[in-house]
């Protein structure tokens, strides 16, 4: 605060603006440390963030996003005298299509012959994911749930192909690296070389900066993940019913929102983002979740450019949610906690997790209950509806579970509809119901 670091970082939105809190506000506060307040040098309250998703849950733009970020922050820290001493992702949250630092504490002193004591876990944590996700594809961003703290620098190295090793970056910090990365696999001259190298010896404010824009420079030059599978994008100019069932649909989800006025609405399986979007301007938060990298990239380009602070975009399989996880189970929390919304809109992705996922209607109809705390959009697809015939194309699927009827039956567990109606051009069912 003193430097002017502070300041600088935040009127480039870099990092989550705080007060300090006073004797009075302390007071009224029920804090662990209020009986040994006097101890307390400085007590700060961050803006506080309305939602949270988590780099298991970011597409390849949203991690680039996190690593440019947090290699802006060291430059500009340089400059000040000071570094980051963590490297992390989760110090990050995505806010208006860009990446922002939550954690004030992580600053040190840097002076000239110190260490980056960061540099390991930079590697380890940042690059490591970029790379997998660079070079092998985006499913690597969902695989980093399984080692919260990033994987082995050598198991790293292993999954990364051939033409990996002629990219300096790649070839330095994560191939070499990972040779002298674990001490008791290291030989005496692999140490030495560490040591030598970002230890003891240390580095001058000018060869940090160096290496930090070398970074920035590969990251900035690595756009895309390696893709190798169908994706979902065009969905609405390509895969559509037709242009009258989809303004229908439109007009009457938006008449919906303007009736009830939802405080938080969750688009489930959101594809690009129309029906989020339409949202936008009925409520207070919008939480998009989408399984499609592509998609979500779409979507999070959309946000940056219109500037929409209260719209959030994640990676999410229905099928396959994010669980409790961490320290206790409690670092991190269940996606059904933290995307909690009044509304729910779950547009044509009913048969999806029927048909495609074997989820049955029942459970179906638990998890839009467990996303919503008021009321429930939903769209059924029905089994004559070409969508579904070609989900069904070459494989011996009985849909005589699969009926309105019963898809009503399953939801009315949880709600109670409201209203339906059959949308133009088609035989699909929109229906608005409210919790029970």
């Amino acid at each position: 605060m003193q430097s002017g670091l502070y300041t600088a970082l935040q009127t480039k939105g870099l990092i989550i603006a705080h007060k300090e809190l006073n004797e009075a506000e302390i007071a009224k506060l029920n804090l662990e440390t209020k009986g040994d307040i006097n101890k307390v040098y400085l007590l700060l309250k961050p803006v506080q963030i309305a939602f949270q998703s988590y780099p298991f849950e970011w597409s390849y733009s949203q991690w680039r996003k996190a690593i440019i970020t947090y290699l802006k922050i060291n430059q500009i820290a340089l400059k000040f005298g000071m570094i980051l001493k963590d490297a992390t992702p989760y110090n990050f949250y995505l806010h208006a299509g860009e990446a922002i630092l939550l954690d004030t504490s992580s600053f040190s002193f840097f002076n000239e012959g110190d260490p980056w004591i960061a540099y390991q876990q930079f590697c380890i944590e940042f690059l490591s994911p970029l790379s997998l996700m660079h070079y092998n594809g985006q499913k690597w961003s969902r695989i980093t749930q399984s080692h919260i703290k990033g994987f082995p620098l050598n198991f790293i190295s292993k999954q990364l192909p051939l033409k990996s090793w002629f990219n300096s970056t790649a070839l330095l910090h994560i191939h070499l690296h990972s040779k002298y990365a674990n001490a008791e696999g290291a030989t005496a001259k692999a140490k030495l070389a560490l040591n030598k190298e970002v230890k003891k010896e240390g580095f001058t404010k000018e060869k940090l900066q160096a290496l930090m824009s070398m970074f920035l420079n590969t990251v900035t030059k690595w756009e895309k993940p390696y893709q190798f599978e169908k994706h979902w994008s065009e969905y609405y100019e390509q895969d559509i019913a037709s242009e009258k069932y989809l303004s229908n649909k439109e007009q009457i989800v938006k008449n919906w929102l303007e009736q009830l006025q939802p405080l938080s609405v969750l688009d489930l399986g959101a594809n690009t983002g129309k029906f989020s979007f339409l949202a936008a301007p009925y409520t207070k938060r919008v939480i998009a979740m989408e399984s499609d990298d592509i998609c979500v990239d779409l979507m999070e380009a959309q946000i940056k450019k219109q500037k929409l602070t209260h719209v959030n975009v994640l990676m999410q399989e229905l099928a396959e949610t994010s669980p409790n996880r961490g320290l206790n189970n409690k670092e991190i929390i269940s996606i059904f906690n933290r995307a909690k919304s009044e509304m729910v809109l779950a547009l044509a992705v009913e048969h999806h997790l029927h048909i495609t996922n074997h989820i049955s209607l029942s459970q179906i109809g638990e998890m839009f209950s467990l996303f919503s705390s008021k009321y429930l959009i939903t769209e059924f697809i029905p089994a004559n509806d070409s969508k579904v015939q070609l989900l069904i194309k070459n494989r011996n699927k009985d849909l005589s579970s699969y009926t309105l009827e019963l898809y009503k039956s399953a939801l009315e567990k949880y709600f109670n509809i409201i209203e339906e109606t059959k949308l133009a051009g088609s035989d699909r069912i929109l229906i608005l119901l409210q919790k029970l």
